[in-house]
């Protein structure tokens, strides 16, 4: 790669291994983004950003602070709508639909592509109802026997159900904190989505707590479209078959996560794991 008016090119050599069917994650495109673009007033935070995520899996962003890797993941599910003056360019599509048409439902986008932030946000209600929250907006169960099963359903995706379920009417606040991320993790799974969106899941917690948490993404990337912004090199190459480091804005370099941690293409993107850059 090389860089050119503050943009990154790719080399012949990067396409060519981005193409090889031995190297790369054969899976179904779910989410696309082409040229993106994101300007605070007139700071521009993002460059071009053109990527695909594949399902089933987990693609993990890296690189420094402030590089844009968590404006990047909120573009995806809108987030930036919420932030006064942010303006997003470029396209990002989900199962080939544009998510920024202006007829699309912000809301049920948002149920389909769920968030989880980087320190655990439960809501000041019970263990059940913060997971049945989602469900009970969007309308999604029609008798109390239903909303029970997807509380318990969710629970129990999240790993959690076994630690709570003689407490499900105690506060979620009452939990331990990754115990809480795991309530926040599902309470999103409770309407469904088809990605999941992790801006720093375990940066708050401890290294015990972590390691349930890197287990449960590895759980759910079986049946989800996982996406995971995270400072730790190490949990991308424990957790994600897929990376992409981010630098000043730019996407430097894509691609299987092994690939990029043993055989970097760009001299960026080696200086970063080797420490040199950070």
């Amino acid at each position: 790669m090389d860089m050119q008016d503050g943009n990154v090119k790719m080399t012949q050599q990067t396409v060519d291994r981005a193409m090889n069917p031995s190297d790369a994650i054969e899976r179904t495109i779910r989410v696309q983004t082409r040229d993106v673009t994101v300007h605070y007033g007139a700071k521009q935070a993002l460059h071009g950003i053109s990527i695909d995520i594949p399902e089933r899996a987990v693609t993990s962003f890296i690189g420094p602070s402030g590089c844009g890797k968590s404006t990047f993941l909120r573009c995806i599910n809108r987030m930036n709508d919420t932030i006064e003056g942010a303006k997003v360019g470029g396209t990002i599509k989900l199962d080939g639909e544009d998510i920024y048409d202006p007829q699309l439902d912000v809301v049920e986008l948002r149920a389909r592509i769920g968030m989880v932030f980087q320190r655990p946000n439960p809501f000041p209600k019970s263990i059940y109802d913060n997971v049945a929250y989602g469900p009970r907006i969007h309308g999604l169960t029609s008798s109390k026997a239903d909303l029970d099963e997807v509380v318990v359903s969710s629970l129990r995706k999240a790993g959690l159900f076994e630690e709570v379920k003689d407490r499900l009417n105690e506060p979620g606040t009452g939990l331990s904190g990754g115990q809480q991320q795991r309530l926040c993790i599902a309470r999103a799974m409770a309407v469904g989505p088809e990605v999941i969106l992790m801006d720093e899941p375990c940066s708050a917690l401890d290294p015990i707590a972590t390691a349930i948490i890197e287990e449960l993404i590895d759980e759910l990337r079986e049946n989800y479209t996982i996406v995971i912004v995270t400072h730790s090199m190490q949990q991308a190459a424990r957790v994600s078959q897929k990376t992409a480091f981010f630098h000043l804005g730019n996407l430097i370099e894509e691609g299987v996560t092994e690939d990029i941690f043993t055989n970097p293409i760009n001299k960026q993107t080696q200086d970063y794991i080797m420490g040199r850059i950070g």
